[in-house]
Protein backbone atom coordinates (compact mmCIF):
# COMPACT_ATOMS: atom_id res chain seq x y z
CA UNK A 1 0.00 0.00 0.00
CA UNK A 2 2.91 2.30 -0.85
CA UNK A 3 0.80 5.23 -2.13
CA UNK A 4 -1.84 5.26 0.60
CA UNK A 5 -0.01 8.04 2.46
CA UNK A 6 -0.70 10.29 -0.55
CA UNK A 7 -4.46 9.65 -0.51
CA UNK A 8 -6.82 12.54 0.02
CA UNK A 9 -6.58 13.30 3.77
CA UNK A 10 -10.34 12.77 4.18
CA UNK A 11 -10.33 9.35 2.56
CA UNK A 12 -11.43 6.79 5.16
CA UNK A 13 -9.37 4.11 3.42
CA UNK A 14 -6.07 5.76 4.33
CA UNK A 15 -6.46 3.31 7.20
CA UNK A 16 -6.93 -0.16 5.65
CA UNK A 17 -10.29 -1.87 6.36
CA UNK A 18 -10.56 -4.12 9.41
CA UNK A 19 -10.93 -7.52 7.75
CA UNK A 20 -11.46 -9.30 11.07
CA UNK A 21 -14.41 -7.04 11.82
CA UNK A 22 -15.85 -7.55 8.34
CA UNK A 23 -15.55 -11.34 8.74
CA UNK A 24 -17.53 -11.17 11.99
CA UNK A 25 -20.19 -8.91 10.50
CA UNK A 26 -20.75 -10.44 7.06
CA UNK A 27 -20.93 -14.19 6.47
CA UNK A 28 -20.14 -13.80 2.77
CA UNK A 29 -16.86 -12.09 3.68
CA UNK A 30 -16.08 -14.69 6.34
CA UNK A 31 -16.42 -17.38 3.66
CA UNK A 32 -13.65 -15.87 1.51
CA UNK A 33 -11.34 -14.68 4.33
CA UNK A 34 -8.40 -16.63 5.72
CA UNK A 35 -6.64 -16.37 9.06
CA UNK A 36 -2.89 -16.99 9.35
CA UNK A 37 -1.02 -18.40 12.39
CA UNK A 38 -0.67 -14.90 13.86
CA UNK A 39 -4.43 -14.35 13.78
CA UNK A 40 -4.26 -11.88 10.87
CA UNK A 41 -7.22 -12.06 8.47
CA UNK A 42 -6.33 -11.89 4.78
CA UNK A 43 -8.03 -12.32 1.39
CA UNK A 44 -6.93 -13.21 -2.14
CA UNK A 45 -6.92 -9.89 -4.00
CA UNK A 46 -6.20 -11.68 -7.27
CA UNK A 47 -9.62 -13.37 -7.24
CA UNK A 48 -12.30 -11.18 -8.92
CA UNK A 49 -15.08 -12.84 -6.91
CA UNK A 50 -13.26 -12.01 -3.68
CA UNK A 51 -12.91 -8.38 -4.81
CA UNK A 52 -16.62 -8.29 -5.60
CA UNK A 53 -17.55 -9.52 -2.11
CA UNK A 54 -15.05 -7.15 -0.44
CA UNK A 55 -16.47 -4.15 -2.30
CA UNK A 56 -20.10 -5.00 -1.56
CA UNK A 57 -19.30 -5.49 2.14
CA UNK A 58 -17.40 -2.19 2.35
CA UNK A 59 -20.29 -0.37 0.68
CA UNK A 60 -22.63 -1.85 3.27
CA UNK A 61 -20.46 -1.19 6.31
CA UNK A 62 -19.12 2.27 5.38
CA UNK A 63 -21.96 3.82 3.32
CA UNK A 64 -25.03 1.69 4.12
CA UNK A 65 -25.35 0.90 0.41
CA UNK A 66 -26.70 -2.42 -0.88
CA UNK A 67 -25.09 -2.84 -4.31
CA UNK A 68 -25.14 -5.76 -6.73
CA UNK A 69 -21.98 -6.01 -8.84
CA UNK A 70 -22.50 -8.20 -11.93
CA UNK A 71 -19.86 -10.86 -12.50
CA UNK A 72 -19.12 -9.63 -16.02
CA UNK A 73 -18.69 -5.98 -15.06
CA UNK A 74 -16.00 -3.81 -13.52
CA UNK A 75 -15.56 -4.04 -9.75
CA UNK A 76 -15.10 -0.42 -8.61
CA UNK A 77 -12.05 0.26 -6.43
CA UNK A 78 -13.58 2.19 -3.53
CA UNK A 79 -10.46 4.14 -2.39
CA UNK A 80 -10.04 5.51 -5.93
CA UNK A 81 -13.72 6.35 -6.37
CA UNK A 82 -13.80 8.07 -3.01
CA UNK A 83 -10.66 10.07 -3.88
CA UNK A 84 -12.47 11.40 -6.94
CA UNK A 85 -15.62 12.32 -4.99
CA UNK A 86 -13.51 14.09 -2.33
CA UNK A 87 -11.73 16.08 -5.04
CA UNK A 88 -15.10 17.18 -6.45
CA UNK A 89 -16.00 18.31 -2.93
CA UNK A 90 -12.82 20.42 -2.86
CA UNK A 91 -13.74 21.98 -6.21
CA UNK A 92 -17.25 22.80 -5.02
CA UNK A 93 -15.86 24.38 -1.86
CA UNK A 94 -13.45 26.42 -3.97
CA UNK A 95 -16.33 27.97 -5.96
CA UNK A 96 -18.37 28.36 -2.76
CA UNK A 97 -21.07 25.86 -3.71
CA UNK A 98 -22.28 24.31 -0.49
CA UNK A 99 -25.79 23.12 -1.35
CA UNK A 100 -28.21 22.42 -4.23
CA UNK A 101 -25.38 20.75 -6.14
CA UNK A 102 -26.21 18.75 -9.27
CA UNK A 103 -23.60 16.56 -10.96
CA UNK A 104 -23.37 14.61 -14.21
CA UNK A 105 -21.66 11.20 -14.24
CA UNK A 106 -20.58 10.22 -17.77
CA UNK A 107 -20.62 6.44 -18.21
CA UNK A 108 -22.08 5.54 -14.85
CA UNK A 109 -21.61 1.77 -15.25
CA UNK A 110 -23.59 -1.14 -13.82
CA UNK A 111 -22.94 -0.09 -10.21
CA UNK A 112 -23.67 3.63 -10.65
CA UNK A 113 -20.97 3.96 -8.02
CA UNK A 114 -20.34 7.71 -8.30
CA UNK A 115 -24.02 8.76 -8.12
CA UNK A 116 -24.60 6.38 -5.19
CA UNK A 117 -21.61 7.71 -3.23
CA UNK A 118 -22.41 11.34 -4.04
CA UNK A 119 -26.05 10.90 -3.04
CA UNK A 120 -25.55 9.13 0.30
CA UNK A 121 -22.44 11.07 1.31
CA UNK A 122 -23.29 14.61 0.20
CA UNK A 123 -26.99 14.54 -0.75
CA UNK A 124 -26.07 15.76 -4.22
CA UNK A 125 -28.53 15.37 -7.08
CA UNK A 126 -26.93 13.19 -9.74
CA UNK A 127 -27.64 12.30 -13.36
CA UNK A 128 -25.82 9.25 -14.70
CA UNK A 129 -25.51 8.47 -18.41
CA UNK A 130 -24.72 5.08 -19.95
CA UNK A 131 -24.41 3.76 -23.51
CA UNK A 132 -24.67 0.05 -22.62
CA UNK A 133 -28.27 -1.05 -22.14
CA UNK A 134 -27.48 -3.98 -19.84
CA UNK A 135 -25.30 -1.83 -17.57
CA UNK A 136 -28.07 0.77 -17.44
CA UNK A 137 -30.59 -1.84 -16.29
CA UNK A 138 -28.25 -3.02 -13.51
CA UNK A 139 -27.53 0.56 -12.47
CA UNK A 140 -31.26 1.32 -12.29
CA UNK A 141 -31.75 -1.73 -10.10
CA UNK A 142 -28.99 -0.57 -7.74
CA UNK A 143 -30.51 2.90 -7.43
CA UNK A 144 -33.92 1.40 -6.64
CA UNK A 145 -32.47 -1.10 -4.12
CA UNK A 146 -31.22 1.88 -2.13
CA UNK A 147 -34.34 4.06 -2.57
CA UNK A 148 -32.34 6.91 -4.09
CA UNK A 149 -34.60 7.65 -7.07
CA UNK A 150 -35.30 11.09 -5.62
CA UNK A 151 -31.59 12.02 -5.94
CA UNK A 152 -30.39 9.92 -8.88
CA UNK A 153 -31.67 9.90 -12.47
CA UNK A 154 -30.20 7.55 -15.07
CA UNK A 155 -30.34 8.13 -18.83
CA UNK A 156 -29.31 6.00 -21.76
CA UNK A 157 -27.06 7.71 -24.29
CA UNK A 158 -28.04 6.37 -27.73
CA UNK A 159 -25.71 8.75 -29.59
CA UNK A 160 -21.98 8.96 -30.26
CA UNK A 161 -21.78 12.25 -28.39
CA UNK A 162 -20.70 12.45 -24.75
CA UNK A 163 -22.48 15.47 -23.26
CA UNK A 164 -24.12 16.97 -26.35
CA UNK A 165 -27.16 14.65 -26.21
CA UNK A 166 -27.95 15.87 -22.68
CA UNK A 167 -28.74 19.34 -24.05
CA UNK A 168 -30.24 18.31 -27.39
CA UNK A 169 -33.74 19.33 -26.27
CA UNK A 170 -32.37 22.75 -25.35
CA UNK A 171 -33.54 22.35 -21.76
CA UNK A 172 -32.39 24.70 -19.04
CA UNK A 173 -30.53 22.06 -17.02
CA UNK A 174 -27.28 23.35 -15.46
CA UNK A 175 -24.78 21.11 -13.72
CA UNK A 176 -22.26 22.29 -11.15
CA UNK A 177 -19.85 19.61 -12.36
CA UNK A 178 -19.46 16.56 -14.53
CA UNK A 179 -17.24 13.56 -13.83
CA UNK A 180 -16.03 10.69 -15.94
CA UNK A 181 -13.98 7.51 -15.63
CA UNK A 182 -13.25 6.93 -19.35
CA UNK A 183 -12.17 3.66 -20.95
CA UNK A 184 -8.37 3.76 -20.81
CA UNK A 185 -7.42 1.57 -23.79
CA UNK A 186 -7.61 1.56 -27.59
CA UNK A 187 -7.74 -2.22 -28.01
CA UNK A 188 -7.23 -5.50 -26.15
CA UNK A 189 -3.52 -5.66 -27.01
CA UNK A 190 -2.88 -2.24 -25.50
CA UNK A 191 -4.81 -3.29 -22.40
CA UNK A 192 -2.53 -6.29 -21.79
CA UNK A 193 0.69 -4.49 -22.72
CA UNK A 194 -0.03 -1.27 -20.83
CA UNK A 195 1.79 -2.29 -17.65
CA UNK A 196 5.59 -2.37 -17.65
CA UNK A 197 7.27 -5.63 -16.55
CA UNK A 198 9.59 -3.43 -14.49
CA UNK A 199 6.70 -2.31 -12.25
CA UNK A 200 5.39 -4.41 -9.37
CA UNK A 201 2.51 -6.73 -10.18
CA UNK A 202 -0.88 -5.14 -9.47
CA UNK A 203 -2.27 -6.27 -6.16
CA UNK A 204 -5.84 -6.62 -7.39
CA UNK A 205 -7.23 -9.08 -9.92
CA UNK A 206 -8.52 -8.02 -13.32
CA UNK A 207 -12.21 -7.18 -13.79
CA UNK A 208 -14.30 -5.37 -16.36
CA UNK A 209 -16.05 -5.82 -19.70
CA UNK A 210 -14.60 -4.64 -23.05
CA UNK A 211 -16.94 -1.66 -23.39
CA UNK A 212 -15.89 -0.43 -19.92
CA UNK A 213 -12.17 -0.64 -20.72
CA UNK A 214 -11.79 -0.08 -24.46
CA UNK A 215 -12.82 2.77 -26.76
CA UNK A 216 -11.80 3.87 -30.23
CA UNK A 217 -8.74 6.10 -29.89
CA UNK A 218 -8.37 5.26 -26.19
CA UNK A 219 -8.85 7.68 -23.34
CA UNK A 220 -6.93 10.50 -25.08
CA UNK A 221 -9.41 10.75 -27.94
CA UNK A 222 -12.34 10.24 -25.56
CA UNK A 223 -11.22 13.09 -23.26
CA UNK A 224 -10.45 15.33 -26.22
CA UNK A 225 -14.02 14.80 -27.38
CA UNK A 226 -15.31 15.92 -23.97
CA UNK A 227 -13.16 19.06 -24.26
CA UNK A 228 -14.49 19.78 -27.77
CA UNK A 229 -18.11 19.34 -26.69
CA UNK A 230 -17.51 21.42 -23.55
CA UNK A 231 -16.82 24.46 -25.77
CA UNK A 232 -20.44 24.30 -26.95
CA UNK A 233 -21.86 24.21 -23.41
CA UNK A 234 -19.60 26.52 -21.45
CA UNK A 235 -22.36 27.65 -19.10
CA UNK A 236 -24.30 24.40 -18.81
CA UNK A 237 -21.60 22.62 -16.79
CA UNK A 238 -19.67 24.94 -14.47
CA UNK A 239 -16.65 22.65 -13.96
CA UNK A 240 -15.81 19.80 -16.32
CA UNK A 241 -13.72 16.99 -14.85
CA UNK A 242 -12.40 13.62 -15.93
CA UNK A 243 -10.12 10.93 -14.59
CA UNK A 244 -7.00 10.15 -16.65
CA UNK A 245 -5.26 6.78 -16.47
CA UNK A 246 -2.03 7.49 -18.38
CA UNK A 247 0.32 10.32 -17.48
CA UNK A 248 1.41 10.97 -21.05
CA UNK A 249 -2.24 11.50 -22.01
CA UNK A 250 -2.66 13.97 -19.15
CA UNK A 251 0.22 16.04 -20.55
CA UNK A 252 -1.39 16.09 -23.99
CA UNK A 253 -4.76 17.18 -22.59
CA UNK A 254 -3.11 19.97 -20.60
CA UNK A 255 -1.40 21.17 -23.78
CA UNK A 256 -4.78 21.20 -25.53
CA UNK A 257 -6.31 23.32 -22.77
CA UNK A 258 -3.34 25.69 -22.70
CA UNK A 259 -3.54 26.16 -26.46
CA UNK A 260 -7.14 27.37 -26.05
CA UNK A 261 -6.34 29.43 -22.92
CA UNK A 262 -8.86 27.38 -20.94
CA UNK A 263 -8.48 27.54 -17.16
CA UNK A 264 -7.69 24.16 -15.61
CA UNK A 265 -6.25 22.30 -12.62
CA UNK A 266 -4.94 18.78 -12.08
CA UNK A 267 -4.59 16.45 -9.12
CA UNK A 268 -3.32 12.97 -8.30
CA UNK A 269 -5.44 10.09 -7.06
CA UNK A 270 -3.10 7.82 -5.09
CA UNK A 271 -4.12 4.49 -3.63
CA UNK A 272 -2.36 1.18 -3.14
CA UNK A 273 0.05 0.68 -6.05
CA UNK A 274 -2.05 2.73 -8.46
CA UNK A 275 -1.89 6.41 -9.42
CA UNK A 276 -4.53 8.09 -11.54
CA UNK A 277 -4.97 11.77 -12.34
CA UNK A 278 -7.86 14.19 -12.20
CA UNK A 279 -8.23 16.99 -14.75
CA UNK A 280 -10.72 19.85 -14.32
CA UNK A 281 -11.38 22.84 -16.57
CA UNK A 282 -13.87 25.69 -16.68
CA UNK A 283 -15.08 28.63 -18.77
CA UNK A 284 -16.37 30.45 -15.71
CA UNK A 285 -14.57 33.09 -13.69
CA UNK A 286 -12.91 30.50 -11.48
CA UNK A 287 -9.12 30.63 -11.14
CA UNK A 288 -8.73 26.89 -10.82
CA UNK A 289 -4.94 27.17 -10.95
CA UNK A 290 -5.07 28.79 -7.51
CA UNK A 291 -6.97 25.99 -5.84
CA UNK A 292 -5.15 24.65 -2.80
CA UNK A 293 -5.83 20.94 -2.60
CA UNK A 294 -5.41 19.45 0.90
CA UNK A 295 -2.48 17.03 1.11
CA UNK A 296 -0.86 15.31 4.03
CA UNK A 297 2.46 14.86 2.29
CA UNK A 298 3.83 16.22 -0.95
CA UNK A 299 5.35 13.90 -3.48
CA UNK A 300 8.75 14.65 -4.94
CA UNK A 301 8.37 16.17 -8.39
CA UNK A 302 9.84 14.29 -11.32
CA UNK A 303 11.57 17.20 -13.05
CA UNK A 304 12.37 16.62 -16.72
CA UNK A 305 15.88 16.54 -18.15
CA UNK A 306 16.34 19.49 -20.52
CA UNK A 307 18.98 20.08 -23.19
CA UNK A 308 19.30 22.73 -25.90
CA UNK A 309 20.84 21.83 -29.23
CA UNK A 310 21.37 23.73 -32.50
CA UNK A 311 19.18 23.04 -35.50
CA UNK A 312 20.92 20.94 -38.17
CA UNK A 313 22.69 23.14 -40.73
CA UNK A 314 20.17 23.18 -43.57
CA UNK A 315 22.88 24.26 -46.02
CA UNK A 316 24.74 21.02 -45.39
CA UNK A 317 21.96 18.50 -44.81
CA UNK A 318 18.33 17.88 -45.69
CA UNK A 319 17.70 16.14 -42.35
CA UNK A 320 15.39 18.13 -40.06
CA UNK A 321 15.50 18.04 -36.27
CA UNK A 322 12.64 15.56 -35.91
CA UNK A 323 14.18 13.11 -38.38
CA UNK A 324 17.56 13.53 -36.72
CA UNK A 325 16.12 12.57 -33.35
CA UNK A 326 14.31 9.56 -34.80
CA UNK A 327 17.54 8.41 -36.47
CA UNK A 328 19.42 8.58 -33.16
CA UNK A 329 16.70 6.58 -31.40
CA UNK A 330 16.78 3.96 -34.15
CA UNK A 331 20.57 3.77 -33.84
CA UNK A 332 20.12 3.05 -30.13
CA UNK A 333 17.38 0.50 -30.88
CA UNK A 334 15.00 2.59 -28.77
CA UNK A 335 11.41 2.23 -29.96
CA UNK A 336 9.19 5.28 -30.08
CA UNK A 337 5.53 6.12 -30.51
CA UNK A 338 4.39 9.52 -31.78
CA UNK A 339 1.93 11.03 -29.32
CA UNK A 340 1.43 14.36 -31.08
CA UNK A 341 3.14 16.31 -33.84
CA UNK A 342 2.47 19.99 -34.22
CA UNK A 343 4.21 22.58 -36.38
CA UNK A 344 7.33 23.02 -34.28
CA UNK A 345 6.77 20.38 -31.63
CA UNK A 346 7.02 16.61 -31.51
CA UNK A 347 6.15 14.44 -28.49
CA UNK A 348 7.26 10.82 -28.32
CA UNK A 349 6.82 7.97 -25.87
CA UNK A 350 10.16 6.11 -25.96
CA UNK A 351 10.99 2.62 -24.69
CA UNK A 352 14.41 0.99 -24.26
CA UNK A 353 14.68 -2.70 -23.41
CA UNK A 354 18.49 -2.94 -23.60
CA UNK A 355 21.38 -0.62 -22.75
CA UNK A 356 22.81 0.46 -26.09
CA UNK A 357 24.25 3.79 -24.98
CA UNK A 358 26.91 2.92 -22.35
CA UNK A 359 30.67 3.23 -23.08
CA UNK A 360 29.94 5.17 -26.25
CA UNK A 361 32.79 7.67 -25.67
CA UNK A 362 35.38 4.93 -25.30
CA UNK A 363 33.98 3.14 -28.34
CA UNK A 364 34.28 6.31 -30.42
CA UNK A 365 37.85 6.84 -29.23
CA UNK A 366 38.84 3.27 -30.10
CA UNK A 367 37.07 3.50 -33.46
CA UNK A 368 38.96 6.72 -34.25
CA UNK A 369 42.24 5.02 -33.35
CA UNK A 370 41.37 2.11 -35.66
CA UNK A 371 40.66 4.48 -38.53
CA UNK A 372 43.89 6.46 -37.97
CA UNK A 373 46.00 3.32 -37.59
CA UNK A 374 44.46 1.72 -40.67
CA UNK A 375 45.15 4.87 -42.69
CA UNK A 376 48.76 5.00 -41.43
CA UNK A 377 49.28 1.29 -42.16
CA UNK A 378 47.96 1.78 -45.69
CA UNK A 379 50.31 4.71 -46.30
CA UNK A 380 53.33 2.81 -44.99
CA UNK A 381 52.40 -0.25 -47.03
CA UNK A 382 52.14 1.81 -50.19
CA UNK A 383 55.50 3.55 -49.61
CA UNK A 384 57.39 0.26 -49.01
CA UNK A 385 55.44 -1.74 -51.55
CA UNK A 386 54.78 -4.40 -48.87
CA UNK A 387 51.74 -5.52 -46.87
CA UNK A 388 51.88 -4.79 -43.15
CA UNK A 389 51.91 -8.05 -41.24
CA UNK A 390 49.85 -8.83 -38.20
CA UNK A 391 52.75 -9.75 -35.88
CA UNK A 392 55.76 -8.26 -34.11
CA UNK A 393 58.64 -6.67 -36.04
CA UNK A 394 62.23 -7.77 -35.65
CA UNK A 395 62.66 -5.56 -32.58
CA UNK A 396 59.65 -7.13 -30.83
CA UNK A 397 57.40 -4.06 -31.26
CA UNK A 398 53.69 -4.46 -32.02
CA UNK A 399 52.85 -3.71 -35.65
CA UNK A 400 50.08 -1.32 -36.67
CA UNK A 401 47.99 -4.26 -37.82
CA UNK A 402 48.19 -5.85 -34.38
CA UNK A 403 47.17 -2.56 -32.76
CA UNK A 404 44.16 -2.31 -35.03
CA UNK A 405 43.13 -5.84 -34.09
CA UNK A 406 43.56 -5.09 -30.38
CA UNK A 407 41.33 -2.01 -30.56
CA UNK A 408 38.72 -3.97 -32.50
CA UNK A 409 38.79 -6.65 -29.82
CA UNK A 410 38.39 -3.96 -27.14
CA UNK A 411 35.21 -2.69 -28.84
CA UNK A 412 33.85 -6.23 -29.07
CA UNK A 413 34.62 -6.73 -25.39
CA UNK A 414 32.71 -3.56 -24.46
CA UNK A 415 29.72 -4.78 -26.48
CA UNK A 416 29.96 -8.15 -24.76
CA UNK A 417 30.14 -6.57 -21.30
CA UNK A 418 27.15 -4.40 -22.18
CA UNK A 419 25.12 -7.42 -23.30
CA UNK A 420 26.07 -9.36 -20.18
CA UNK A 421 25.19 -6.40 -17.96
CA UNK A 422 21.76 -6.14 -19.59
CA UNK A 423 21.03 -9.84 -19.30
CA UNK A 424 21.85 -10.21 -15.61
CA UNK A 425 18.94 -8.43 -13.95
CA UNK A 426 16.52 -8.42 -16.89
CA UNK A 427 14.90 -10.67 -19.43
CA UNK A 428 14.40 -9.59 -23.04
CA UNK A 429 10.94 -8.21 -22.38
CA UNK A 430 11.88 -6.01 -19.41
CA UNK A 431 11.91 -2.25 -19.74
CA UNK A 432 15.00 -0.21 -18.85
CA UNK A 433 13.55 3.15 -19.82
CA UNK A 434 10.04 4.34 -20.59
CA UNK A 435 9.93 8.09 -20.93
CA UNK A 436 8.33 11.09 -22.59
CA UNK A 437 10.50 12.97 -25.06
CA UNK A 438 9.44 16.40 -26.28
CA UNK A 439 11.23 18.30 -29.05
CA UNK A 440 10.44 21.98 -29.59
CA UNK A 441 12.09 23.97 -32.40
CA UNK A 442 12.49 27.63 -31.53
CA UNK A 443 14.48 30.01 -33.71
CA UNK A 444 17.90 28.38 -34.27
CA UNK A 445 17.67 26.00 -31.31
CA UNK A 446 16.12 22.63 -30.62
CA UNK A 447 14.85 22.34 -27.05
CA UNK A 448 14.51 18.79 -25.75
CA UNK A 449 12.72 17.64 -22.59
CA UNK A 450 12.92 14.06 -21.33
CA UNK A 451 10.77 12.84 -18.43
CA UNK A 452 11.21 9.38 -16.95
CA UNK A 453 7.99 7.42 -16.40
CA UNK A 454 9.30 4.04 -15.26
CA UNK A 455 11.99 1.45 -15.91
CA UNK A 456 14.84 -0.24 -14.05
CA UNK A 457 17.52 2.14 -15.40
CA UNK A 458 15.74 5.09 -13.78
CA UNK A 459 16.56 8.73 -14.32
CA UNK A 460 20.30 7.98 -14.44
CA UNK A 461 19.73 5.88 -17.57
CA UNK A 462 17.76 8.75 -19.10
CA UNK A 463 20.65 11.13 -18.32
CA UNK A 464 22.97 8.78 -20.22
CA UNK A 465 20.64 8.76 -23.24
CA UNK A 466 20.49 12.57 -23.13
CA UNK A 467 24.30 12.70 -23.13
CA UNK A 468 24.41 10.31 -26.10
CA UNK A 469 22.01 12.57 -28.03
CA UNK A 470 24.23 15.59 -27.31
CA UNK A 471 27.37 13.74 -28.41
CA UNK A 472 25.81 12.53 -31.64
CA UNK A 473 23.86 15.58 -32.75
CA UNK A 474 26.72 16.71 -35.08
CA UNK A 475 26.90 20.36 -34.16
CA UNK A 476 27.57 22.98 -36.83
CA UNK A 477 30.88 24.77 -36.49
CA UNK A 478 30.86 27.30 -33.69
CA UNK A 479 27.64 26.02 -32.08
CA UNK A 480 27.22 26.12 -28.30
CA UNK A 481 25.59 23.46 -26.13
CA UNK A 482 24.01 23.73 -22.69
Amino acid sequence: MALNKFMHPNNIYKTPPDFAKLAKTYKEFSDIAKMDVTGKVTIDFKDPQVLRILTTCLLKSDFNLDVLIPEDRLVPTLPLRLNYILWIEDLMNFINKKESITGLDIGTGACAIYPLLAAVKNKWTMVGTETDEESLLKATENVQRNNLQNLITLKQNPTKSIVDFMFADDNSQVFEFCMCNPPFYTNVQELWESRSPARPEPKNGFTGSPHELITEGGELQFCRKIIEESKLYKDRILIYTTMVGHKHNLKELVLDLKAEAIKYTITEFCQGRVTRWGLAWTYQDYELSKIDMPKDKSRKKNLPITITLPKPDESKTTTNSFDKMKAILQELKITYRVITKRNNELRLNITATSNTWSNQRRKRRLQKQIEEQSKKAKCEGNSSGQETKNDNDQNGNTTLSSSVEKNSNDISELDSQQTTQNSKPLDNTSVLINALLKIVIKDVNVNIEMENLYGTAGKEGLHQIAQYIKNNWNYPKGANTH
